[in-house]
C-alpha cells in the first residue's frame, strides 16, 4: 500500500478528501493511505506556536524550522525511503510528467511526505536541507499547501493500477502527450439546437479516431500553443517576399533599393531551413532581376552546383518578380487561392498581431500566407495598407532596434516555425 503523509495545521481537510469519490476507493481497496501529521504536535512552546515573523521585515508568518524538521523526521521514521514534497508557489510547475515520475516512485514501494506550510511558507533552511521536490500548482496563490497536496495525491492515484475503472482512458487525456484531449459529447444529440458532430454518430471508428486527432490538434493550438513540442503545421503554403519597391528611405520617401547577393543567399538558406515554400524577390528593374537570375543560375549548374550543392538547394525556392501583384498572381495560379499578405516592420503599430498569436493561428489559415519583408528603411505605406495581418516588431533586450533584413527574416522564421522546446 502506498503511503501519503501530509504535514499540516488542518488535518480535517485531508480526512474529508480521502473519504470521497475515487480516493475513497483507493483507500478502501488498500491501494493508498492518506495520513496526517499535525504540525502543532511539534510546537516550540505550550501555546502551540509553529511560525514566526520573517527576518528583514514583511507581512505574514513563516513556518519555523524546528517544528518543520521534527514533523518531517517523524514522517521519515514511518517511511525512511519516502520523498519529501514541499508545496510552494516557488516550486517547479506541476506537469503530468511529474505525476508519472512520482507515481513510479510510489509503485516502487516508497511513499511521499507532503509539507503544507501556510501564509508565507517555510524557513528556507528546511527547503534546502530536507526537501526533495518543490512543486507549484500554478501561477497563483492559495491559503496553504493542503489543496495543492490533494491535487498532487489525486493526480498520482489516478495513475495507479486499480483506481480508475478504465485505465486505457488515461492515455487519451490532455497532457499525456503534448496535445489536449479532443472535445467530448453525450446525450441528447440535439441540445437547444446544438448538434453532436455527425462523425461521432457514424459508427466508423477510423473516421472517429481521425476526427478526434484533428480536434485535439486544433484545440491545442487554439487554447495552449505553448504545449506542442513540434512546430505548427500551417494549413496552407507559406512563402516569403523580400520587397525592394515600394520601400522608404530614412526620410520616409518612397524609393527602389538595390538587390544584394548576400540577401538572396542568406534569406534563401534561412527560408529553406524553416520550410518556407517560395522566396520571392520583388524588384521592378529588369536589369537587376536579370543579374539576380544569372547569379542564381551560377549556383544551379556547372561549377557552382559542384562547389556548393547546399546553396543550390536553398536557391531553388527563389523566384524573382517585378511587382507584388506578379507574386500574388503566381501564388494564386499555383494554389488556386489568393494569398494573405503578412507584413513586418521595425516600427510598432496599434494593429500589430503578436508573433505568438500568428504562430498559433497558422494551423487554421484558409489561404496561402506570404511573410513580407521590406528593404531600405521598411515597407512603404501602400504595401502596409494592403496587408491582411501586420506582425509586431522584433525586439531584443536593449532599445537598439536596427536588424538587417537578413537577420530579421531568420529570427522571424525561427519564432514562427521552430519547435517550442529544446531537445
Amino acid at each position: 500500500m502506498i503511503r501519503f503523509q501530509v504535514i499540516t495545521l488542518f488535518p480535517e481537510l485531508l480526512r474529508e478528501f480521502s473519504s470521497n469519490g475515487l480516493m475513497r476507493r483507493a483507500v478502501q481497496d488498500s491501494i493508498a493511505s492518506v495520513e496526517t501529521i499535525h504540525l502543532r504536535d511539534f510546537a516550540i512552546n505550550n501555546q502551540g506556536q509553529v511560525d514566526d515573523s520573517p527576518y528583514g521585515g514583511g507581512s505574514g508568518m513563516v513556518l519555523r524550522p524546528e517544528p518543520a524538521k521534527k514533523a518531517i523526521c517523524a514522517a521519515k521514521a514511518n517511511d525512511p525511503d519516502a520523498r519529501v514534497v514541499l508545496l510552494t508557489p516557488r516550486g517547479k510547475p506541476l506537469k503530468q510528467s511529474k505525476l508519472h515520475e512520482l507515481s513510479q516512485h510510489c509503485r516502487d514501494g516508497k511513499g511521499l511526505i507532503f509539507l503544507c506550510p501556510r501564509y508565507e511558507g517555510v524557513d528556507e533552511r528546511i527547503a534546502h536541507s530536507l526537501v526533495d521536490d518543490e512543486i507549484s500548482i500554478g501561477d497563483y496563490i492559495v491559503m496553504g499547501g493542503e489543496l495543492p497536496a490533494m491535487i498532487v495525491i489525486e493526480g498520482i492515484c489516478r495513475l495507479l493500477p486499480g483506481v480508475l475503472g478504465n485505465s486505457e482512458s488515461i492515455s487519451e487525456e490532455s497532457f499525456e502527450s503534448d496535445r489536449l484531449e479532443y472535445p467530448q459529447y453525450t446525450k441528447p444529440q440535439d441540445f437547444e439546437g446544438s448538434l453532436v458532430p455527425e462523425v461521432l454518430l457514424s459508427g466508423n471508428h477510423a473516421a472517429i479516431d481521425q476526427w478526434r486527432k484533428q480536434q485535439a490538434e486544433l484545440d491545442t493550438w487554439r487554447r495552449r500553443p505553448d504545449l506542442p513540442e513540434d512546430p505548427p503545421k500551417p494549413a496552407e503554403e507559406v512563402s516569403a517576399a523580400l520587397v525592394h519597391f515600394p520601400v522608404v528611405d530614412k526620410r520616409g520617401d518612397t524609393i527602389t533599393s538595390s538587390i544584394t547577393t548576400i540577401d538572396l543567399h542568406d534569406i534563401s538558406r534561412s527560408a529553406k531551413t524553416y520550410g518556407i515554400s517560395r522566396l520571392y524577390i520583388v524588384h521592378p528593374v529588369r536589369a537587376l532581376r536579370t543579374l539576380s537570375e544569372k547569379i542564381n543560375q551560377h549556383w544551379a549548374e556547372g561549377f557552382g552546383l559542384e562547389y556548393n550543392p547546399n546553396r543550390t538547394e536553398a536557391l531553388e525556392i527563389l523566384s524573382i518578380v517585378p511587382t507584388l501583384d506578379d507574386m500574388i498572381l503566381d501564388i494564386e495560379t499555383r494554389t488556386g487561392k489568393l494569398p494573405e499578405l503578412v507584413t513586418t516592420s521595425a516600427k510598432s503599430s496599434d494593429v500589430s498581431s503578436s508573433i505568438a498569436e500568428y504562430r498559433a493561428a497558422l494551423p487554421f489559415v484558409e489561404r496561402p500566407q506570404v511573410l513580407v519583408f521590406g528593404t531600405g528603411w521598411g515597407l512603404a505605406p501602400e504595401v502596409l495598407e494592403r496587408s491582411d495581418r501586420h506582425l509586431e516588431p522584433l525586439f531584443g533586450p536593449t532599445s537598439y532596434n536596427h536588424l538587417s533584413v537578413r537577420s530579421a527574416a531568420a529570427i522571424m522564421f525561427d519564432r514562427l516555425f521552430a519547435a517550442s522546446k529544446g531537445g
